[in-house]
C-alpha cells in the first residue's frame, strides 16, 4: 500500500467509466438501523454447525505453508478500501479469502464501552457476496479522537514541527469506520505510553472475545495487528523525528537532539567514538518498536487460544523510508517470536529518476545514465522490500501486498508504474505479481484502491473488469499445484544485509531534497547501495536470496557460490573472525560494498576492513564523486558507474596482487578489485549500484549459472520458475532441472522461447 496516497486529498473527480457497476452500500456502515439485527442473524445462521477454524504456518517441502483446518491452502487473499464493492470481482477471479480492514477505534465508544455490532454487519454483508469467505482481518490499534483529547501527555512529541496542512485532516471514514486520514497523523499515542497500551489492550481483548463467541469463529483464520504510520509499524510521526514525549523518555532514556540525529561526523557514516549516544539511542528506539508489536501479537495469540494466525507488516529493509525513525531495524526480536506467524509488505514503489519522465514511471538510472532496471510496471521486477529467505528460515510465511493500479484508473499514479495504462500492460503486471508469488513459495494479497476517491479517480475496482479477472483466475488456480512442489530456493547467489548498520550511517534527511533519487526520504546508502542495486540484481538472470547477517551460517557458505555483502559496515572484532573463518577454504566469491567492517564498536577501523576482505586500503577523507570507471572486465560494456554527488569517506585499494576492475573517476585510485584470499575470492566495490552486465560477469566467474541469455528477471524455487522478459525477442532459458510451461508443453531443462517485452512465463517441475 503506497502510504502517500492518503495525503493526496486534492484530486478531481473522474468521469464515469464504461464498466459494470459493483454492489453498492454506503461509504460507512455506521450508524446501524433497526433492520440490521435481522440481516446479521440471517447471515450468521448459515454458519451454524461449523467448527472453530484452526490455521497454522508449518514448514514442509522446502518452505512455510498455510494450513487451514489441517488442509494446505494456497495463501492468496484480497482486500480493498471498499471490500464490499470489490469482493464479487475477487470471487470471480477465484479468490475467496479476504483481509478486511478494521479500525478498532470505531467500536471504542468511551472508556470501557465498546460496540462491535457494526463489524458484524460488515461481515454479514461480505458473506452475502461470498458465502464461502475466509477472513484475515487487519486490526488498526489507533485510539479515537476523544482519547487523544483526554490524554495529551501520552501523545507523540516530535523533534521537528509537523506540518498541520498535511496531517490535520478531517475524518474520512471507510466502510468499517476506519478513519483513513488518521493513519498518517503524528498526533497519536506514544508507543511508550503505558496508558495507551493498557487501555488498547482492553479494547483488543474485547473485540477478540466478541469474535471468539461469534459464529464467525469458523471463518477467521487469523489477524493482522497494525499500528503506527499507515498501520505498518513505522513510528508515528516518523517524518518529524519522534519521540520526545515523557513516556518515551522514561522508556528509552536520553534522546539526542534533532541536530545530532540528522547529522553525522564522518560523512556517510557515524564515528562511534563521537556519536555513540545517537547509535545506541536508535537501537533502543527500534527495540521498543519491535517489542510493542510483539506485545499486541501475544495478546492476539492468547485470546484466540493460539488456534489461528497472527502477523503484521514488518521487516522492511529495502525502501524503508525514514529508516532511522521508521522502524523494522530490530527484526531478530520479531523473527524469533512464536507469537508472529507471518510478515507482510507491499513491494517496491521506486519511481523513475530520469529527467523529463513522469514520476509515476519506474525506470531507474545512475548518474552515468546506466539503466539499472524497472521497479513497477510492465517488464519491471516488482521486487520485495523484505528479506524473504530470512523470514522463511524462521518458519514464518511472507505475504506480499500487490496493489498496482491498472488501466481502469484514469489518474496516472506510481502504483501501476510504466505501461499500466493499457489492458495489455495491466494484464502483464498482474501476471508478473502472481507468477513471482507462486514461484518463490510465498503468500500474497491484492489491495484495490480503486474506490478511494480522491486521491484516485476510478470509482471502480482496479481489478474488477473481465480482462483482469481472466488474467488472475489461472494464476490463482495454479496455486493448487504448490502442495506437490518443493519450494526450496533455487538461488546460487545470496545478498546479505545488516539492519543495525543504519544506526551508524548517514541519516535519511541528509540527502534532502533528494534531487535525482526517484524516491524521497531516503539516504545515499539505503537508496543506491540497497534499493537501486535491487533493480540491477533482478536483471542478472540468476535467482538470488536475501538474508540478514545474523542468519548467515556455515551452511550458507556451502549452499551459495556468490555473496553480495551490501552494508556490512558495523562489526566487532569477533564478528570479523567468525565471518573470515567461515569463508576460509570455501571457494566462494564475496563482493564487499563500500566500507565493510569499518565501523567498530568504539572507532572507525580501516584495519578491520583489511582483515575482513584481504585487501589493503587507504582512506580518502575528502569528498569526491561516488563514480568509477570500469576496466578489465571482459564482456562488460559499461564504462562508468555510480553516483556523481560528492561523498566521504571513500577508500582506495592498494597493492599489486590485484585484478583491477575500476578506478575512482576523479583521481584514478583503485575502487573496484578482485583477489584470492585464503581459499576464497574477495571482491571490493567502493561504490554502487553495480550494473546488470557487471553482476552477470561476477556471477559467471563465480560459477553461478545464468538462467537466461538475456537480462531477464528470473524468480525460482526448486520446482517452479517465473521469467519476466525485459526485452523483446528470442532467448534460451536454461534451468537446473527439467520443467514444463504452465500452459502445457514438453518438459525440458532448456527452452528456446520468443517473448515480448514484459511477457511472463511460468514453468513447473513435472
Amino acid at each position: 500500500m503506497n502510504r502517500r496516497k492518503v495525503l493526496e486529498i486534492l484530486g478531481a473527480s473522474a468521469g464515469a467509466l464504461a464498466l459494470s457497476p459493483s454492489p453498492r452500500w454506503p461509504m460507512s456502515i455506521l450508524p446501524l438501523t433497526g433492520d440490521n439485527d435481522a440481516e446479521i442473524a440471517s447471515a450468521f445462521r448459515r454458519l451454524g454447525g461449523e467448527h472453530a477454524c484452526r490455521a497454522r504456518i508449518a514448514t514442509a517441502r522446502g518452505g512455510p505453508r498455510l494450513y487451514i483446518n489441517d488442509v494446505e491452502t494456497y495463501p492468496l487473499l484480497a482486500l480493498s478500501d471498499e471490500l464490499l464493492k470489490t469482493a464479487a470481482g475477487y470471487r470471480d477471479s477465484g479468490i475467496r479469502m479476504y483481509t478486511p480492514i478494521l479500525g478498532l477505534n470505531a467500536g471504542w465508544k468511551s472508556p470501557g464501552e465498546y460496540d462491535w455490532k457494526p463489524f458484524d454487519l460488515f461481515f454479514a454483508r461480505l458473506l452475502a457476496i461470498e458465502p464461502a469467505a475466509m477472513l484475515l482481518p487487519r486490526l488498526h490499534l489507533n485510539p479515537p479522537a476523544w482519547w487523544k483529547e483526554a490524554h495529551p501527555g501520552e501523545l507523540v512529541r516530535c523533534g521537528l514541527t509537523p506540518d498541520p496542512s498535511l496531517y490535520r485532516l478531517p475524518e474520512r471514514l471507510g466502510e468499517t469506520g476506519l478513519n483513513w486520514n488518521g493513519l498518517t497523523d503524528p498526533n497519536d499515542a506514544s508507543w511508550a505510553s503505558t496508558v495507551w497500551r493498557s487501555e488498547m489492550t482492553d479494547v483488543l481483548k474485547s473485540f477478540l472475545r466478541h469474535m471468539e463467541s461469534s459464529p464467525l469463529v469458523s471463518r477467521v483464520i487469523g489477524y493482522q495487528v497494525a499500528y503506527g504510520h499507515t498501520g505498518e509499524w513505522h513510528y508515528t510521526g516518523m517524518r518529524f523525528l519522534p519521540d520526545y514525549s515523557l513516556p518515551m523518555q522514561r522508556a528509552v532514556g536520553p534522546i539526542p537532539e534533532p541536530a545530532a540525529r540528522m547529522t553525522t561526523k564522518a560523512g556517510l557514516l557515524r564515528d562511534p567514538a563521537l556519536e555513540r549516544d545517537v547509535i545506541e539511542f536508535y537501537g533502543r528506539h527500534h527495540d521498543l518498536i519491535a517489542d510493542t508489536l510483539l506485545y499486541f501479537a501475544r495478546i492476539t495469540k492468547e485470546e484466540t487460544g493460539r488456534r489461528i494466525l497472527c502477523g503484521a507488516f514488518f521487516g522492511y529493509l529495502l525502501e524503508n523510508v525514514h529508516i532511522q525513525e521508521g522502524g523494522h531495524l530490530s527484526p531478530e526480536r520479531v523473527l524469533a517470536s512464536g507469537d508472529v506467524d507471518f510478515l507482510a509488505s507491499p513491494y517496491t514503489y521506486q519511481h523513475t529518476n530520469i529527467p523529463g519522465k513522469e514520476r509515476w514511471e519506474s525506470d531507474v538510472v545512475d548518474s552515468a545514465g546506466n539503466l539499472l532496471g524497472r521497479a513497477r510496471g510492465v517488464g519491471g521486477d516488482g521486487g520485495y522490500r523484505v528479506l524473504v529467505e530470512s523470514i522463511h528460515r524462521h518458519g514464518k510465511l511472507f505475504f506480499v501486498e500487490m496493489d498496482p493500479s491498472t488501466y481502469i484508473e484514469p489518474k496516472k499514479v506510481g502504483e501501476g508504474g510504466s505501461g499500466h495504462d493499457s489492458v495489455e500492460g495491466s494484464v502483464r503486471i498482474l501476471r508478473r505479481d502472481l507468477a513471482q508469488m507462486f514461484a518463490r513459495g510465498i503468500g500474497g494479497w491484492f489491495f484495490d484502491f480503486g474506490h478511494l476517491c480522491p486521491p484516485y479517480e476510478a470509482h471502480h475496482g482496479w481489478y474488477d473488469a473481465p480482462p483482469l479477472i481472466e488474467a488472475i483466475r489461472p494464476l490463482a488456480a495454479i496455486g493448487t499445484e504448490r502442495a506437490r512442489l518443493d519450494t526450496t530456493s533455487a538461488a546460487g547467489v545470496c545478498c546479505v544485509y545488516d539492519p543495525k548498520a543504519f544506526f551508524a550511517s548517514e541519516h535519511w534527511k541528509a540527502e534532502e531534497p533528494w534531487t535525482g533519487y526517484g524516491i524521497t526520504v531516503c539516504d545515499h546508502i539505503n537508496h543506491w547501495l540497497i534499493n537501486s542495486q535491487q533493480r540491477a540484481l533482478a536483471r542478472m538472470s540468476a535467482p538470488y536470496d536475501s538474508i540478514y547477517r545474523f542468519d548467515l551460517t556455515p551452511a550458507d557458505i556451502k549452499r551459495y557460490r556468490l555473496f553480495f555483502m551490501l552494508n556490512l559496515f558495523t562489526m566487532a572484532p569477533g564478528d570479523i573472525e567468525s565471518l573470515t573463518g567461515m569463508l576460509e577454504g570455501s571457494g566462494v566469491t564475496v563482493v564487499w560494498y563500500y566500507a565493510p567492517g569499518y565501523v567498530a564498536p568504539d572507532r572507525l577501523a580501516s584495519d578491520q576492513m583489511e582483515r575482513l576482505t584481504g585487501f589493503r586500503f587507504s582512506v580518502l577523507p575528502d569528498p569526491g564523486p561516488m563514480q568509477m570507471r570500469i576496466e578489465g572486465m571482459q564482456g562488460v560494456s559499461t564504462s562508468v558507474i555510480g553516483v556523481s554527488k560528492n561523498q566521504h569517506p571513500r577508500f582506495a585499494v592498494e597493492g599489486n596482487d590485484l585484478e583491477i576492475f575500476g578506478r575512482w573517476l576523479d583521481n584514478g585510485r583503485v575502487a573496484f578489485a578482485r583477489r584470492k584470499s585464503r581459499g576464497w575470492t574477495s571482491v571490493y566495490a567502493g561504490t554502487a549500484p553495480l550494473t546488470a552486465d557487471i553482476l552477470r560477469k561476477l556471477a559467471s566467474d563465480a560459477g553461478v549459472p545464468l538462467w537466461s541469455d538475456r537480462h531477464d528477471i528470473v524468480y525460482a524455487s526448486r520446482d517452479a520458475a517465473a521469467v519476466i522478459a525485459t526485452e523483446e525477442g528470442k532467448r534460451t532459458l536454461r534451468f537446473p532441472r527439467s520443467m514444463r510451461p504452465m500452459e502445457g508443453g514438453e518438459s525440458s531443462s532448456e527452452h528456446a522461447v520468443t517473448m515480448a517485452f514484459g511477457d511472463v512465463r511460468v514453468f513447473l517441475a513435472s
